[in-house]
């Protein structure tokens, strides 16, 4: 798919995502908001196949075939030779060859489309491809940070030099924040604390059983720092009548757990599911549970999606003081790795219909004033004010741009 040329008046930011089983549906509702804000993002994947959240037919995709890549690094070598062997020399020096060979794809169309800013979401090889095209171009590059690169990221010497170059790092959460400056030494002035949103249901969730079951669903990624074990075997702890939902794909095979545990019959492996049905999933549920916890190696969480569209439904929660999720969950909250308080959780929820209702909305509330589609303006103020320090004829003043935004804003809470 490819774009029309980008009008001047228009800030276009490059955004390089993974698109493997589509864009991520916190990706998908970032780039959507901010083309409501006027923002003309043009999408740059890594990898590219289908999935449930797939780019809208006019935003712009720029995906190359190898032949289209060489003829790419041909025309980003004659028009800028020494960047071109400084950028190539930093790659190799860096173990970053086949991101080089992505960037010089994205650099060459980077510039003939004479986009403003290339931001990469996540801080592994879309970050690393990301800091080679503002090598081989010289726009600057911003970087969204979730969790796993901080604790198990895939070239953690490159993450550590890429930092230091990059424009601005936003982050997730506070707790984010804080490790970017204490293990990595970004300037506090650097990271911005820009939250993930979910969509604001205008109806709260109302269900309360399910054919005399109380559904317990959880959407994850299969991965251990979901706390998939501690909630089957929280199950296995509580009365017939409470039954999992468990929606996502992974290496983890929960399935067996389930089997081990003799909750088979009541712990359903969905896997991947469409939009759609997820919706019903959350519409269906009695309680929504996330027991992440700290993997072996040492991974994390940032501040998970999940837990903000199931609040967004009016959901009450169960999950874990963990990483940057006491930031949104006020309650319930219990200590990593703990199946028995999980289990007592659930269970004192599963018997109070009155709570898990002023639970629910209260929820609502949270995610309707903190973690709401107005984030994204946040990025948006942010990426004009890096625009206008490297390019002052872009926009006339930082303070012009920032009043636009609050009128689009404004237009924005009325859709």
């Amino acid at each position: 798919m490819e774009s029309e040329f980008p009008d001047d008046r228009t800030l276009n930011v490059a955004y390089v995502v993974p698109m493997g089983g589509g864009l991520h549906s916190f990706v998908f509702r970032e780039v959507r908001e901010l083309q409501a804000l006027g923002v003309r993002v043009h999408l740059f994947p890594t990898k590219v196949t289908q999935g449930p959240y797939w780019p809208r037919p006019d935003w712009p995709v720029h995906t190359a075939s190898p032949f289209q890549a060489a003829i790419s690094h041909v025309r980003v070598f004659f028009r800028d030779p020494v960047s071109y062997l400084s950028a190539i020399r930093e790659a190799f020096s860096y173990g970053a060859l086949l991101d080089f060979i992505l960037a010089g794809f994205f650099s060459d169309r980077i510039e003939t489309l004479g986009l403003d800013l290339i931001h990469a979401h996540f801080g592994d090889h879309k970050f690393f491809i990301a800091h080679l095209c503002g090598h081989l171009t010289g726009r600057p590059v911003t970087v969204t940070v979730h969790a796993y690169e901080l604790y198990n990221n895939p070239n953690p010497r490159l993450f550590r030099h890429a930092l230091k170059s990059a424009a601005a790092v936003v982050t997730v959460a506070q707790h984010n924040r804080a490790m970017l400056a204490s293990e990595y030494a970004v300037p506090l002035a650097k990271i911005k604390v820009i939250p993930l949103f979910a969509d604001f249901q205008r109806e709260s969730n109302r269900s309360a059983h399910q054919n005399g079951k109380i559904v317990v669903l959880s959407v994850a990624r299969l991965v251990e720092k979901k706390g998939h074990r501690t909630l089957v075997e929280a199950m296995a702890r509580l009365p017939r009548e409470y039954e999992a939902w468990i929606v996502g794909r992974g290496p983890l095979d929960v399935g067996r757990i389930a089997r081990a545990a003799g909750v088979e019959d009541r712990v359903h492996v969905l896997g991947s599911i469409s939009d759609q049905d997820l919706q019903e999933a959350y519409r269906a549920a009695t309680i929504f549970c996330l027991p992440s916890e700290t993997t072996r190696e040492g991974d994390r969480e940032g501040i998970p999606v999940a837990l903000m569209e199931a609040m967004a439904h009016g959901l009450p929660v169960v999950t874990t003081r963990h990483a940057g999720i006491p930031e949104l969950v006020e309650d319930v909250l219990v200590d990593e790795g703990d199946p028995l308080r999980v289990a007592e959780a659930l269970r004192y929820l599963g018997e109070n219909p009155g709570l898990r209702a002023s639970m629910g909305e209260r929820n609502r509330k949270i995610v309707s004033s903190r973690f709401s589609r107005r984030n994204v303006l946040l990025l948006r103020v942010l990426f004009e004010r890096i625009i206008a320090g490297w390019n002052p004829s872009k926009m006339s003043s930082s303070e012009e741009s920032v009043q636009m935004s609050t009128r689009q804003r404004d237009r924005v809470e009325l859709l």
